[in-house]
């Protein structure tokens, strides 16, 4: 378990007897003193190093600077003054700039881009005001306030170990370090400990206290702070350890990264093993792989200590829709479909991993879904809420909507622009707009004739408040109008739907008619030079009443309409004739045929025979027609008739007595 220890201290030896190769860089502003550049970052001192050698200020990486599409650049400015170490030191940004105090940890980097969007004074009231002084913070956690103000940009996965001497801190375990810095445990395997803590605004710091179950309220006020990732000042004697970045731990013991801790390790410091929640041992966060130092992907992906690094932007700087959009800051830090960051490149991913950080996929992400995270505005006490619906007035025209608004009840983050959105009915958007606090109307122009839905929202630094919503129709093309009527007709005959379409005086309709029950299309037509038509349909419509839908399909000057009607389908009228002998002698069975027409069809079903009310013989209709048997009759004259029964599509009939002669 002392193999972190070896290999510190080994990697550590190293680095001294080979001081011509591994020679600790100095920390770097951007060089030369007094240069600006349009890409300013500030905050997080775990990420600073890697974040100067992606600017081309790190020695040995003059040529790893990544610049925008454009050619800007990343200045990137140091959490303490280089070469100093001082807290208290002030940084300027731009040429015209206010100079102001350099934001020390990610918290306070977070602040600092914060109070450059609001223009307030940084990093209280006692400061200058930074409007417009940064761009994005460095930060090594996740937001402390709800909101969407702005956006954590995932960077590289880094991990968070603890910094020990003495042999007998080599393995820890969660629960040991909790009570160690709530104050609860003084010594471990019979060393007494002395724990620091990192400043107050440090991102490892919130997140070691976090992973602990520990906060700045609960953890023992009594351990003292001491600046980020710096183990010369605090892992001097056996007992000590402090929260470090791993990454910045193997940045500096390698010797790519300013040099805050080689004297610690020589005397003894290390990383610890750390016994993980759910793991069978304990894990060592780094690795010797030649000679140097490298990351133990098991511990850096534990969700305990391991943890994404991130460069906090504003979110409406990266949004393309926006009039705030910052192309040359999205083009450095974002990944988004087709679009690779500068910062994502295989190029910069290699200086990455130099500093002691994994690469991953989401490095540039902006999907929360995806490692990317949302927070609001750090400034304590700010209130967070979007602005309110504006009023909206709407004015349909020719082929065109005009909206005009009045700007809704100041809230306390003023009202920075306005989001104006055309929508149809189908819910596709015909046209987005982002326009400045100043605008109070738009037009859409070029429109169809539809049914629209437009929508205004007004928006501040907090995001995008609920809209005013008009929905209406936009006409280009005059009214039309149609109405249709229907007779009653009988099953097997052709209905017909008689269509008339009117427009305004002069305007003579042209083009189709539909005719449908329901979604089923029974016919169609055209309009006839004075806007009519008789659309017939289907002679084998169901018995029944139908409702009908008559749409007519607009032409070039007009626009569409439809109109409702009912036909109603009868049964057919049929005839019913007899073909008998005259006579039959008394012995034998008279035949007699039937047959049944009707208009359109063929009629189906029973023919009975009847002498008076009484039925003698029975037969089913083949193709209309059926010959019949009847019984032997009694001498002498016989009356009879045929009787149709009908069906569902053809009424009953009876035909006309006829007579019979039995002899």
């Amino acid at each position: 378990m002392r193999r972190t220890r070896s290999t510190a201290a080994l990697v550590a030896a190293a680095v001294v007897a080979g001081g011509l190769a591994l020679a600790s860089p100095a920390s770097a502003d951007p060089t030369p003193a007094g240069t600006f550049r349009q890409l300013v970052g500030v905050g997080s001192d775990t990420t600073q190093d890697v974040l100067n050698a992606l600017a081309g200020d790190a020695p040995g990486y003059a040529g790893s600077a990544v610049k925008s599409a454009s050619g800007a650049g990343i200045a990137s400015y140091d959490a303490v003054e280089p070469g100093t170490g001082s807290t208290t030191s002030k940084i300027k940004t731009r040429t015209d700039g206010p100079s102001f105090l350099r934001p020390n940890g990610s918290g306070k980097g977070r602040l600092a881009l914060s109070m450059s969007l609001t223009g307030d004074k940084f990093p209280d009231g006692t400061g200058v005001a930074v409007k417009d002084q940064v761009d994005f913070a460095r930060s090594s956690g996740g937001p402390s306030t709800s909101g969407n103000a702005l956006t954590y940009i995932p960077f590289a996965r880094d991990a968070v170990g603890v910094a020990v001497r003495g042999s007998a801190l080599d393995t820890l375990t969660v629960d040991q370090l909790h009570d160690i810095y709530a104050g609860n445990l003084k010594q471990v395997n019979g060393q007494d400990v002395h724990p620091y803590i990192p400043q107050n605004g440090s991102g490892t710091r919130s997140f070691f206290l976090g992973t602990l179950g520990l906060n700045d309220s609960t953890i023992d006020p009594k351990i003292p702070t001491v600046q980020e990732n710096q183990a010369n000042d605090a892992v001097t004697v056996d007992g000590a350890l402090v929260p470090f970045s791993v990454g910045s731990w193997i940045a500096q013991i390698n010797g790519v990264a300013p040099d805050h801790s080689k004297t610690a390790a020589n005397g003894g410091a290390h990383l610890a093993s750390v016994q993980l929640p759910g793991g069978k041992g304990a894990t060592d966060p780094v690795t010797t792989v030649d000679g140097r130092l490298e990351p133990v992907r098991g511990y850096y992906e534990n969700a305990t200590f391991g943890r994404d690094v991130y460069n906090v932007v504003p979110s409406r700087a990266i949004d393309p829709t926006s009039i705030f959009f910052d192309k040359d800051l999205y083009d450095v830090f974002v990944t988004d479909g087709g679009h690779t960051a500068k910062i994502a490149t295989d190029e910069a991913q290699s200086v990455i991993a130099d500093f002691g950080f994994m690469n991953e996929s989401y490095n540039g992400s902006v999907n929360p879904a995806k490692h990317a995270k949302l927070g609001g505005l750090e400034q304590s006490g700010i209130d967070s809420k979007a602005p309110a619906a504006p009023a909206l007035k709407a004015t349909p025209g020719t082929g065109k909507l005009a909206l005009t608004w009045t700007a809704p009840a100041a809230p306390a983050l003023p009202v920075t622009d306005y989001r104006v959105t055309l929508t149809r009915a189908d819910g596709t958007v015909v046209a987005a707009k982002d326009v400045p606090v100043a605008t109070t109307s738009y037009t859409f122009s070029g429109l169809a004739d539809g049914k629209y839905t437009a929508t205004v929202a007004a928006a501040n630094l907090n995001g995008t408040g609920a809209p005013a919503t008009w929905t209406g129709t936009v006409n280009v093309k005059s009214a039309s109008t149609t109405k249709a009527t229907a007779a009653a007709t009988a099953y097997g005959k052709t209905p017909k739907v008689a269509v008339t379409v009117t427009g305004p005086k002069g305007v003579v309709p042209g083009g189709k008619v539909t005719v449908k029950e329901g979604s089923t299309t029974l016919g169609t037509g055209t309009l006839n030079s004075s806007g009519k038509v008789s659309v017939g349909l289907s002679n084998h419509l169901k018995v029944a009443t139908h409702k009908l839908t008559v749409s007519y399909a607009g032409d070039s000057k007009l626009n569409t309409s439809s109109a409702t009607v009912s036909l109603k389908i009868t049964k057919a009228a049929p005839a019913v004739s007899v073909t008998r002998p005259a006579s039959v002698k008394h012995t034998a069975r008279a035949k007699v045929t039937v047959k049944v027409t009707a208009t359109g069809t063929t009629p189906a079903g029973t023919v009975r025979i009847y002498q008076g009310s009484k039925v003698i013989a029975t037969g089913t209709l083949k193709s209309g027609k059926v010959t019949i048997t009847l019984p032997k009759l009694s001498r002498g004259k016989h009356t009879l008739r045929a009787t149709y029964a009908g069906s569902s599509t053809v009424n009953s009939k009876s035909s006309a007595n006829f007579t019979i002669k039995s002899t």
